[in-house]
Order: structure tokens, then sequence, then C-alpha cells
């Protein structure tokens, strides 16, 4: 029997094929899905640097003459790993789906769920950094 990754399946896929009479309209509807929550995790990111920001004001390492703030210093790094973070998404994705053949209906949905399911996840350990809001 073969394995099936949790990681490609949810409901935004169930949603899409319950409600979609066509197999291609099903597709298309989670492709929409994933593009909709590879933005929402844009914003996400883009938000959380305004707040790493703004509650990180002081000089970096408390050192008066640095021109950088711990705020500076903070979101770039934060900014570099959110690149990591989404090649390491993009790859996870592409490395579950082979469990189906590259030619097979399914491959791209398994892809697109995947990286739904992973941005979900991510946005929690996000919120697990417990930065205020950045009013």
């Amino acid at each position: 029997m073969a394995a099936h990754a949790e990681l490609t399946t949810g409901v935004e896929r169930d949603l899409c094929f319950k409600k979609n009479e066509d197999i291609p309209s099903a597709y298309n509807c989670l492709t929409v899905k994933k593009e909709s929550s590879n933005k929402e995790m844009d914003t996400l990111i883009a938000e959380t640097v305004k707040r790493i920001k703004a509650n990180n004001v002081g000089p970096f390492n408390g050192k008066e003459d640095n021109p950088e703030t711990a705020g500076d210093v903070y979101s770039q790094r934060f900014i570099e790993a959110q690149k990591f973070w989404k090649n390491y998404r993009d790859k996870l994705c592409l490395s579950v789906a082979t469990e189906l053949d590259e030619d097979a209906d399914d491959y791209q949905s398994y892809i697109d769920q995947c990286q739904i399911n992973l941005n979900k996840n991510h946005a929690g350990e996000i919120a697990q950094m417990g930065l205020p809001p950045a009013d």
C-alpha cells in the first residue's frame, strides 16, 4: 500500500472537489486557494516586520552609538529566515508530491494543499513569537 502524506490533504482540497462539478475546475479552485494562502502569508510576514520594529526600538546590543536598532537587526534576520522558510516549504511540498508520478492529475493539487497546510502551521509559529501590536 502506498503512503499518503497528511500534508497533502485538507479541507480546502475537499471543499474544492465538493463544490466543483468537473475536476479541472476543482484543481483551479485549489490553486486559487493556495495563491490566496501565500498572499496571506506575505501579509503576515510584512505585518510581523512592522511589529518587530515597533517593539524593538532600542539600539542593537544596547550600544547607544550603534546606528541600528534591535528592531532593524531582528527584522532583517526575520526576513532572511522567511526567504529560507519559503524555499523549504516549496521543496518539502515538491518532495511530498513525488509519492505520485509527476504526470499524475493530482500532482499539483498535492503541492497546493501542502503549501496551504504549511502556511497555516507557519502562521502559528509566527504567533508564538509573541509580538505585541505595532500601534
